[in-house]
C-alpha cells in the first residue's frame, strides 16, 4: 500500500479581502493567538487583530461550514458540543446554530461580524457566549519569526459597549483597532495583559434567536505610508462560458481571486498572495499580470508602473539595489519603516528586471498602444542597461548572481530556497549561478521589445536587440544543452559547469522561445516522462534525484504557474497533444481544492486512483500566479496570449482546450476595445462582436545606450 494513502486533506484558512485590508481565519472563524497559521486582520503589513475566539459555555464550537466564495465576505456556520458538568449550564449536543456572516469594507477599513444564535433545544436554555480579543499590532515579519528591534507601546481601554486598542509605534505611526458591540455585552473587560473578553449571557426558548453584531475599525495615523492614495481600481468583470462546467467553475474562481488580490500602493497592482505576500512581489505580480493580460491589460499597466516607481538608483549591499534593477518586494510596515528588514524595497531577484520588460512589451502588443512603453521609456532603458552590464561582467555572457545578504539569501530565481539549485547527486551549485529560465527571460524581453519598437519606428534599436537576443539564443542552446538527457540543464555554476538536474525550469525555455525547435521537442518529451510528470502536473525536480522530496518547496512539489508556462510553451512549439494532456492534469487537480483555488504548490506524489493532490502545509493558500494559471493556459489555447508579440487571431489561430467544443468570452480585452468573442468547434472559426481591427503601434523609441 502506498504510504501517502494515509495523508489527510490540509485545512485551508478562510480568506477575505477588500482593497488593502484582509482577514485570515480558521474554518471556525478563530484568529489564533500565536499567529503561526497566518490568521489575523491585516492592514499595511501589520496584524491588527491578533486573537479572536468564540466559545460556547467555555468550549470551542463545532464547525459545520465555512465559505469565502464572495471574496470580501465569509459565511461560517457553527454548532455546539454537548456540555455536561463543570461550571457551565448543561447544553444538549447541537442545541444551537450560530450563523456568522463576515463583511470587509475597504473604504471604511472595517470588518463587520453578524452573529445569529438560534436555539433548537426543547424548553429554555441558558448559555454563555464569550468573545475573546487581542491586538498586539505585530509587524508581519515579526509574526513570521524575524526579531523586531524597537517596539512601541500598546494601550487598551474599555468604553461603553466598545474596546479601543492603540499602538504607539516606534516608527512614529499610531495604529488603532476599535471594536464596538451591538447590543452591548453582559460584561466587557480587560484585566492586565490578558486578552479582552466580551460575555453574552443568553436565555433562549426553543426557536428563539439572538443577534449580535461586532464591528472592527482599523485606523493608521502618522507619517504617510506609500499607500495613502485612493482605493484600488475595481477590475472589470470577465465572463467565461464553455460547455465544460468544470472549466467554467475553475475560470470563474481564477478571475475572482485575481480581482481579490488587486491592491493599491502608488498604483494598482496584483499582490503576490495571502496571507504572507499581500504586497508587490515582482515576479509573482508580473507573471500573474501576464496570465491575465489577454483578458484585461489594465492590471499589467498597474504592476509595471508600481515596479517602475521603485527601480534601483544606487548601490546598497543590504537590499541588493543597483541602478536600473527592478525591485523584488516592497513592505510598508513598522519594521520596513525602521529599516529592520530590507524590503523597503528589496532587490533580491535576478529575474524581475527582464520580466518587467516582457510585461511592458506584451502590454503594447496586446493593446496596440505605445502609451505604457513610451511613459516608461527611461525605466525600460535603465533596465536594459542593468541587464547588459551584468551580462558583460559575466565570463560567459549570462545574467548571473553570486550574492549573499545578511539574511543568508542565496538563490535569486523563482526557486529561491537555499537548497533549490542542486546537482543530481545532492551537491549545491557554486556561484556565480546562471539559471536556465533567467537567460530565457532575457531573450524574451529583447525579442518582444524589439517587435514593439520596430512597429513604432525605432528600427535601429529593434535591430540591435534582435541581434543580441539571437546571439544569446545560440550560446544558450550550446551551453545549457545536455545531449545525453535530451534536456536543458537547470543552471550553469562556477566556471560554466552544468548543474545537470532535470528540473521544471527547462520548461520556461519553451515559454520564452529561446529553445531551438528540435531541442524544444526533446525537452518536452523529457519533462513529461514519469520521473517528472506526476499525473497532477510536472514536478519541480525529477524523482530520480538524490534531493527529491515531493513535499519540499522546490525539490519535487508541483507548482501550477510553472506548469502553465510549460503548457504555453508547448503550444508555441506546436505540441498540442502534450499541452492538452498537461492542461487536463492541472484542471483535474484544481477540482480537488476548495473553491477551485489552486494553491501556491502541492505535493508531487504520483497520481493514483481515488486519491487527491494535497496542498503542502506551508504553501500559500491563495497565490496570484496560481490563480492566473488556468486563464493563462486557456488564453494560449485560444491564441489570445500575445506569445512572442502575436496579438491577433490571424497570427495565433485558436485551439479549443481539451474536452471543450465552445467558448464564449464577454468583456474581453482593454477598456477601450472591450469585445465579446465566441469560439466554435472548428479551430479556424472565431467571431468578434463589434470588435475593431488591431491598431498599428507607432512612434516608439528608446535611446540606444552610450559607450
Amino acid at each position: 500500500m502506498s504510504n501517502h494513502l494515509f495523508m489527510t486533506e490540509v485545512v485551508q484558512p478562510v480568506l477575505i479581502k477588500a482593497g488593502e485590508i484582509f482577514l485570515a481565519a480558521a474554518p471556525d472563524g478563530t484568529v489564533s493567538g500565536d499567529g503561526e497559521d497566518g490568521s489575523g486582520l491585516y492592514f499595511h503589513d501589520t496584524r491588527y487583530l491578533s486573537r479572536y475566539q468564540l466559545t460556547i459555555g467555555g468550549h470551542a464550537p463545532m464547525t459545520l461550514m465555512a465559505s469565502s466564495a464572495a471574496g470580501d465576505e465569509a459565511a461560517i456556520q457553527l454548532s455546539n458540543y454537548e456540555i455536561v458538568g463543570g461550571d457551565a449550564p448543561p447544553l444538549p449536543l447541537q442545541a444551537l446554530h450560530i450563523d456568522l456572516r463576515r463583511k470587509l469594507d475597504n473604504a471604511s477599513r472595517a470588518l463587520t461580524d453578524s452573529l445569529q444564535v438560534r436555539s433548537f433545544a426543547a424548553g429554555e436554555v441558558n448559555v454563555r457566549l464569550a468573545l475573546t480579543f487581542d491586538a498586539a499590532f505585530e509587524d508581519l515579519f515579526q509574526q513570521r519569526g524575524a526579531a523586531p528591534g524597537a517596539r512601541g507601546r500598546v494601550d487598551r481601554t474599555v468604553g461603553a459597549g466598545r474596546l479601543d486598542f492603540a499602538y504607539h509605534g516606534a516608527d512614529g505611526v499610531e495604529r488603532r483597532l476599535e471594536v464596538s458591540f451591538s447590543p452591548p455585552p453582559t460584561r466587557l473587560g480587560v484585566e492586565g495583559s490578558d486578552p479582552a473578553v466580551a460575555i453574552y449571557d443568553l436565555c433562549l426558548s426553543q426557536q428563539a434567536i439572538a443577534n449580535i453584531r461586532v464591528d472592527f475599525r482599523v485606523a493608521e495615523d502618522g507619517p504617510p505610508s506609500r499607500s495613502e492614495s485612493s482605493a484600488a481600481h475595481a477590475s472589470r468583470p470577465i465572463a467565461f462560458a464553455s460547455d465544460d462546467g468544470r472549466l467554467d467553475a475553475a475560470m470563474a474562481a481564477s478571475f475572482r481571486d485575481l480581482r481579490l488580490l488587486n491592491t493599491r500602493l502608488d498604483h494598482d497592482f496584483i499582490a503576490g498572495g495571502l496571507p504572507w505576500f499581500a504586497a508587490p512581489f515582482a515576479r509573482d505580480s508580473i507573471i500573474a499580470a501576464l496570465q491575465l493580460i489577454a483578458y484585461d491589460p489594465a492590471p499589467a499597466e498597474g504592476v509595471a508602473r508600481q515596479l517602475a516607481g521603485g527601480q534601483g538608483r544606487a548601490y546598497d549591499a543590504k537590499t541588493f539595489e543597483e541602478p536600473g534593477k527592478i525591485p523584488h518586494e516592497l513592505r510598508v510596515g513598522e519594521m520596513a519603516r525602521l529599516h529592520e528588514i530590507p524590503h523597503r524595497p528589496s532587490y533580491f531577484s535576478i529575474d524581475a528586471t527582464p520580466l518587467f520588460i516582457v510585461l511592458a512589451a506584451r502590454h503594447a502588443a496586446v493593446t496596440a498602444s505605445l502609451d505604457l512603453v513610451t511613459g516608461l521609456s527611461d525605466e525600460i532603458e535603465a533596465a536594459l542597461g542593468w541587464i547588459d552590464g551584468r551580462m558583460a561582467a559575466d565570463p560567459r555572457g549570462y545574467l548571473s548572481y553570486d550574492d549573499v545578504n545578511d539574511d543568508g539569501l542565496v538563490n535569486q530565481g523563482w526557486k529561491d530556497s537555499g537548497t533549490a539549485i542542486v546537482h543530481p547527486d545532492g551537491r549545491l551549485a557554486t556561484g556565480p549561478v546562471s539559471l536556465c529560465e533567467v537567460q530565457a527571460y532575457v531573450y524574451l524581453a529583447k525579442t518582444e521589445l524589439a517587435a514593439v519598437l520596430e512597429n513604432g519606428g525605432d528600427a535601429a534599436t529593434a535591430s540591435r536587440l534582435r541581434t543580441e537576443a539571437q546571439a544569446l539564443r545560440e550560446r544558450f542552446n550550446d551551453d545549457f544543452w545536455m545531449e545525453d538527457e535530451g534536456c536543458f540543464c537547470l543552471a550553469l555554476e562556477k566556471d560554466g559547469v552544468q548543474v545537470r538536474s532535470i528540473a521544471s525550469n527547462a520548461g520556461h525555455a519553451l515559454w520564452a522561445g529561446i529553445a531551438d525547435p528540435t531541442r524544444a521537442r526533446r525537452t518536452a518529451d523529457r519533462l513529461l516522462r514519469a520521473d517528472m510528470s506526476s499525473g497532477w502536473g510536472v514536478r519541480t525536480l525529477s524523482d530520480a534525484a538524490i534531493s527529491y522530496n515531493p513535499l519540499h518547496y522546490h525539490l519535487g512539489s508541483v507548482w501550477p504557474f510553472d506548469n502553465a508556462l510549460l503548457v504555453e510553451g508547448l503550444l508555441a512549439y506546436g505540441l498540442r497533444t502534450e499541452a492538452s494532456a498537461l492542461f487536463s492534469d492541472i484542471l483535474d487537480a484544481a477540482g480537488h481544492f476548495s473553491l477551485w483555488r489552486l494553491p501556491e504548490f502541492y505535493v508531487g506524489f504520483r497520481r493514483e486512483a481515488d486519491l487527491f493532490p494535497a496542498r503542502c502545509p506551508f504553501a500559500e493558500p491563495l497565490q496570484a500566479w496560481s490563480a492566473g494559471a488556468l486563464p493563462g493556459m486557456v488564453a494560449a489555447f485560444l491564441g489570445l496570449a500575445g506569445q512572442r508579440s502575436r496579438s491577433d487571431l490571424a497570427e495565433a489561430p485558436p485551439i479549443l482546450p481539451p474536452g471543450v467544443s465552445r467558448v464564449a468570452l464577454t468583456q474581453y480585452g482593454s477598456d477601450a476595445q472591450a469585445r465579446d468573442l465566441t469560439f466554435g468547434s472548428a479551430p479556424s472559426q472565431a467571431t468578434e462582436d463589434g470588435a475593431s481591427p488591431p491598431g498599428v503601434v507607432r512612434n516608439a523609441r528608446i535611446r540606444s545606450p552610450g559607450p
